[in-house]
């Protein structure tokens, strides 16, 4: 897994559902679809999923699909712990489940959920990339914000998707 090129790998970010509400799911899921087929057609091979609800499985699954045409993309799922889809929806602990069974390689960080899970994913896909493609709001705090924060901080290329530019 580690063989992955750090200059040819990119990482997902962004928001959950709760926080995409009123967005045109078809223009998100398009625009998103467009920024990881360019990144594909700039050499980039190895895009690192996080695994959550909203924009994490969403940019997972549409980086799966272009396998299609592009078959030496590799996914790579990044799960904080294994129980992390415990408690959300049907739905997407249906899309969890396929995701990674769509995943090149899965790393699981720790053995449970503990505080600074999520923090110590995110800095884990941030380190082993170089562009960081995601849908963010521009809210100073939470997940995402803190994601953004961190990539510019390592010298990334960020390339962010606002979720108001998907509005129905």
């Amino acid at each position: 897994m580690e063989s992955a090129s750090r200059e040819k790998s990119a990482c997902f970010t962004g928001h959950r559902p709760d926080q995409l509400r009123g967005v045109a799911a078809d223009d998100l899921r398009l625009e998103l679809q467009n920024l990881i087929e360019s990144a594909v057609q700039e050499g980039y091979t190895t895009f690192y999923c996080g695994m959550a609800m909203g924009t994490d499985i969403l940019a997972g699954e549409l980086a799966a699909a272009l396998r299609e045409q592009y078959p030496w993309v590799r996914l790579v799922a990044v799960v904080p712990f294994p129980e992390q889809s415990r408690g959300w929806p049907a739905e997407w602990k249906e899309r969890y489940q396929a995701l990674l069974q769509k995943c090149d390689d899965a790393v699981v960080l720790l053995p449970r959920s503990r505080p600074g899970g999520y923090h110590l994913r995110n800095r884990y896909m941030v380190d082993r990339s170089t562009l960081l493609i995601g849908v963010y709001n521009g809210a100073p705090k939470g997940g995402t914000a803190y994601t953004v924060k961190y990539a510019q901080k390592k010298g990334l290329e960020i390339r962010l998707l606002r979720p108001e530019s998907c509005r129905r």
